[in-house]
């Protein structure tokens, strides 16, 4: 147990953060690791994701439905099932994880979010090379656990549904490790049906919030560089 009401959290089958047991402080509020029920578990995370992106999200002039929410997470598992069948080098695949992720991802919005109060005083151009640093940053911190650690695997969507502003997309990977073994995996996509075009903005990996963790891990590293955006910025390609 951690100190401010947070948590250890300990993940063994979240393959996307890492092939072993991953044990972190996360921010995740004691109250929410301590329910038993998943299903429980993950709904108030994936509410508490919900919120988060509201604040980011300007309604749209067209809304995104549910069909075309489902329809882009089809997309995504169809080129996630292809990279990670491709046969390629780990850095060809991050390179191709990187596209999906500037197609398919809400980028701007999660760039935004996970800033936090900083991006509201920063600078169109600031926000924009953010960005796109970040966007790489991603890539290679999830890709390089995905990528290294599974040598083939199929995703598939098994169900969506709407709560509120938020579309979310059920989906199963079934991944093969590279050690040998298969892996399941339940991950739920998660849509604002605020935007104007369908991009996911949210990932949760067998109970992981993505978007909680990227929400606490980007702030540490801001705090590091006593809040100069622009260097964490010019950091950002040599990190993860």
């Amino acid at each position: 147990m951690s100190r401010h009401g947070f948590c250890i959290c300990k993940a063994a089958g979240f393959g996307w953060m890492g092939p072993r047991p991953l044990s972190r402080t996360c921010s995740i509020p004691m109250t929410i690791c301590m329910m038993t029920d998943p299903l429980t578990r993950r709904t108030v995370l994936a509410l508490g994701g919900a919120a988060l992106v509201t604040l980011a999200t300007p309604p749209g002039a067209h809304a995104t439905t549910l069909t075309q929410a489902r329809t882009l997470v089809d997309a995504v598992a169809a080129e996630l099932t292809a990279i990670v069948n491709s046969g390629g080098t780990t850095a060809q695949m991050i390179d191709r994880f990187e596209g999906v992720f500037d197609r398919l991802a809400d980028m701007p919005v999660i760039a935004r979010s996970v800033l936090g109060p900083v991006a509201r005083t920063a600078s169109a151009a600031q926000l924009a090379r953010f960005t796109s640093a970040y966007r790489g940053y991603l890539a290679r911190k999830y890709g390089r656990t995905l990528f290294g650690g599974y040598s083939g695997g199929e995703i598939a969507v098994t169900g969506a549904a709407t709560s509120g502003t938020v579309h979310s997309v059920q989906s199963v990977a079934r991944m093969q490790r590279r050690s040998g073994g298969t892996e399941r995996l339940d991950v739920v996509w998660q849509v604002s049906s605020r935007s104007p075009e369908p991009r996911f903005f949210n990932m949760i990996i067998d109970g992981v919030n993505f978007f909680a963790i990227e929400r606490e891990e980007v702030p540490a590293l801001l705090e590091v560089r006593r809040g100069d955006l622009d260097r964490l910025i010019a950091d950002l390609p040599g990190l993860g």
